[in-house]
């Protein structure tokens, strides 16, 4: 064994039922994200016991393997129009921002005999997808009214993913607007008005969530256990549900700064350095093809460096512990690094 992510299902069903906890007091109800861990069959069954009852992916092929789980299934990037027919079969509801593929999603939906819902995205300033103007997203609403094997159930949003822009009162008091005006315009109720992501949930903490937003889509403060504004943890959540253990090939003592003219490292990345002087260095046996370094070893006198394709560096230099060539180094994962381990078929997965 060179490298295995050890996944703790109890510490993950516990932040779930604590995060869900704290919507559902404010009336908002979640939709789990399960594209970090690629829909993860236990991951999955793990944050349904808590009482969430949407799960939401990304890739049609991620839904495919929660098939037959009891809950609402939520595609939560707009399928292509190749993708219709499968986003049909696969998925309940849709997030939509274009008329063409929601016509598609209805001809398919037809020809299954199905009704299939779509949550409307409307551009709050970051950028990604979504009707920017008013009048656009109300004309599609009118449109998708229209159509026979289609219920619009909700308009959502996006914010931080792109743009960088932060939800605010402000910005998700606009999409609440929104929502009544197409609910008065057309004579109805939404569903669902869902603002955003995790970046969103730390609104209700502060008590800054306007009324009618009724929906987040969870998945980094649930897995991660934290605030996704100031990626702090939160005293209340596990955030160490992810841990990868992985084998020191090498231990050896060096300059902190590297010798000679320096360009660009591996990965077309720049590399900067600061000189610490010599510095005792472990090299692990994974690299940047399976993780991120956005993660922290559980030994505190430990840090980690850099990674190359294959090589993590860690800076053991402070360390209490004696490492000798053949230990084990564990880690804390956190989003990226945890996403890239699923996606590896060199990092064995475990479940305790």
């Amino acid at each position: 064994m060179c490298a295995r992510l050890l996944i703790d299902l109890n510490k993950i069903r516990e932040n779930a039922l604590a995060v869900n906890d704290i919507c559902r007091s404010a009336g908002i109800s979640i939709t789990a994200v399960t594209k970090m861990h690629r829909a993860d069959r236990k991951i999955c069954k793990a944050i349904l016991s808590s009482g969430i009852g949407i799960l939401g992916d990304s890739r049609l092929q991620n839904l495919e393997k929660i098939a037959g789980l009891n809950c609402e299934k939520w595609l939560i990037r707009q399928p292509a129009i190749s993708e219709c027919r499968e986003a049909v079969r696969l998925a309940d509801v849709s997030l939509n921002s274009e008329m063409a593929v929601i016509k598609a999603l209805d001809d398919e939906a037809g020809k299954a005999g199905r009704m299939h819902g779509v949550v409307l995205m409307f551009d709050l300033g970051d950028l990604r997808e979504g009707y920017f103007y008013d009048e656009d997203i109300l004309f599609a609403a009118g449109e998708t009214l229209s159509l026979k094997n289609i219920r619009l159930c909700g308009i959502g949003t996006n914010l931080s993913c792109y743009g960088g822009v932060q939800p605010d009162y402000g910005n998700l008091s606009r999409l609440v607007s929104i929502a009544e005006r197409i609910e008065a315009e057309f004579g109805l109720m939404l569903e669902y008005v869902s603002g955003g992501s995790s970046t969103s949930y730390s609104l209700i903490q502060k008590g800054d969530m306007p009324e009618g937003i009724d929906n987040l889509r969870i998945g980094d403060t649930i897995l991660i256990g934290r605030d996704d504004i100031t990626r702090e943890t939160l005293p209340y959540l596990h955030d160490d549900c992810f841990v990868l253990e992985c084998e020191i090939i090498e231990i050896k003592e060096k300059p902190s700064v590297p010798v000679g003219t320096i360009g660009l490292a591996s990965l077309n990345r720049t590399v900067t350095f600061e000189d610490k002087g010599i510095r005792k260095r472990a090299i692990c046996s994974i690299g940047r093809q399976d993780i991120d370094t956005d993660m922290v070893p559980l030994d505190s006198g430990a840090c980690v460096m850099e990674a190359s394709s294959d090589h993590l560096l860690v800076d053991i230099t402070d360390s209490t512990i004696g490492y000798r060539v053949g230990d084990t180094m564990r880690l804390k994962l956190k989003y990226a690094s945890a996403m890239r381990a699923f996606t590896s078929d060199y990092v064995i997965k475990e479940y305790i």
